[in-house]
């Protein structure tokens, strides 16, 4: 049928991206070192292009190569790491939250696309105000444009989002360990979550959060890149098999709850949860002034990597959410791998390299969490026993609510609503629109013959309506989420 021939496409689309984008990667010009633009008395400029087409921006024609000596192939996956994580495994369920009609795919996917370009805009927006303004860091940025005074919010909202992650992780976590026990036959207390859970967290994730290093905990998110991917070409794998049919032995072995489920519904509103989710599987925009400084601040190479990163991001969640989908339909859960059987050993395959990927990712995520939560509470050079301290308070808060909130799909779509679409939208557009103004106000007090006639463009316009967006996403997506977890109000 077309849903499933749209994923037939998406699959050898996703190939042939792969393999443009590295042909052209490994060609792609030298980015010539760019100096920083700083707002002076010369007027800042008002507009922020995806791509640069002055004639000072073109770089000369040899093969780029990145600070560090890491080359144009590294730094584009480097990117789409920062983008892809186990968030991408919750879209299906997303699409399950406001329809079981197979005919939804495709409005689904147009959703996923939209909310990768204005992510994809964003996230140029953010790199392009830092090289505006000299900032190395998200706060810096809002700093030099909104005003210091208030930069602690970003900051507030970016150390919320990483707490977030860890209560994701936690959940994830006790899934996977549940049914990984169960698959190998474990019963009872071995194979219950609620005992699982905390017991990994005391014995492998707690000492991996009092290390004194971190260092060599970062080649491990590989894991979770190579997890994604083998989840991706698993899950397509059995769609197209149709191993999960009915009346198959997988579909047999699946308890009610887990069963495929088709029908010709759909409620539009709850698809807000799905754009929330959308939020949290493109956030990677504080990270957006350390991958400029890695191209040396040329724009024009941001913007290059920015559209390829963004795409391959966009490709494998289309992928995941229309194979998790198209193969259980409206009983997708919020973690799309507990839909598999226990028996299924492909998805214990899965399950596995998740699980490992997950449990050595943990400790990066907390550590991005104590960073910046001493950086907002101004709290430099922190002994050893209070970063102890907020190891243990952070693990064990951490567990204890994914031992009472165990649906994933509610803590991707409230704090992607929430935190996401401040993060995303309306933190950069703010941003965008006081640079703007700051352009504008620089040549208001030239002398009158000096004046280039400044005015706000049509991208500020633009960027007003992208805050609009942020606050009725933020607003009522939440609202949604939680009404659809929490209440029957919705159905």
């Amino acid at each position: 049928d077309i849903p499933v021939m749209m994923l037939r496409s998406a699959v050898r689309l996703a190939c042939l991206a792969a393999a443009v984008s590295s042909a052209a990667a490994l060609h792609a010009p030298r980015a010539s070192p760019a100096p920083l633009g700083r707002i002076s008395n010369a007027a800042p400029r008002t507009s922020l292009p995806l791509a640069s087409t002055s004639p000072s921006a073109t770089p000369p024609r040899d093969a780029l190569r990145l600070k560090g000596g890491a080359d144009a192939n590294t730094l584009v996956f480097s990117l789409f790491k920062a983008i892809v994580g186990s968030g991408v495994l919750c879209l299906s369920g997303g699409m399950a939250a406001f329809t079981n009609n197979n005919a939804m795919l495709l409005p689904s996917v147009a959703l996923a696309f939209v909310s990768m370009i204005l992510s994809a805009y964003s996230y140029y927006s953010v790199g392009a105000t830092c090289a505006a303004t000299g900032a190395s860091t998200y706060k810096e940025a809002w700093s030099a444009t909104v005003g210091p005074s208030t930069a602690w919010i970003p900051s507030l909202a970016i150390v919320s989002q990483t707490a977030v992650a860890t209560i994701c992780y936690s959940i994830i976590i006790g899934d996977v360990l549940r049914d990984v026990a169960s698959a190998f036959g474990a019963t009872g207390a071995l194979a219950n979550r609620d005992v699982l859970l905390p017991s990994v967290a005391a014995v492998v994730i707690l000492p991996l959060c009092l290390l004194r290093d971190f260092s060599l905990l970062a080649y491990t998110s590989m894991f979770g890149v190579a997890g994604v991917l083998y989840c991706t070409l698993f899950m397509v794998y059995r769609k197209f098999s149709g191993s999960y049919d009915k009346g198959t032995e997988l579909y047999e072995s699946l308890k009610a709850a887990q069963r495929p489920s088709f029908g010709s519904s759909a409620t539009p509103l709850k698809a807000l949860i799905l754009v929330a989710m959308f939020n949290t599987a493109y956030m990677a925009h504080y990270d957006a002034p350390k991958f400029l400084a890695m191209v040396s601040n040329n724009l024009s190479e941001f913007s290059k990597l920015t559209k390829a990163g963004f795409f391959g991001a966009f490709l494998i969640s289309a992928i995941i959410m229309a194979s998790g989908f198209l193969t259980f339909g409206g009983s997708s859960m919020g973690l799309i791998l507990n839909n598999y059987a226990s028996s299924d050993t492909l998805a214990l395959l899965a399950r596995c390299g998740m699980l490992a990927s997950i449990v050595f990712g943990f400790p990066l995520v907390f550590s991005g969490f104590r960073t910046g939560a001493l950086s907002l509470l101004d709290i430099k050079n922190p002994s050893q026993a209070t970063l102890d301290t907020i190891a243990v308070c952070t693990v064990s808060i951490a567990i204890g609510i994914a031992l009472k909130m165990s649906d994933l799909g509610f803590a991707a779509s409230f704090s992607g609503a929430l935190l996401g679409s401040a993060i995303i939208y309306i933190f950069p557009a703010m941003m965008h629109v006081a640079l703007a103004k700051k352009a504008v106000e620089a040549d208001h007090q030239l002398k009158p013959k000096k004046r280039k006639g400044v005015v706000l463009g049509k991208e500020a316009f633009m960027n007003y309506g992208i805050m609009a967006l942020g606050v009725a996403l933020a607003g009522i997506g939440a609202s949604v989420s939680y009404l659809q977890s929490f209440t029957n109000i919705l159905d």
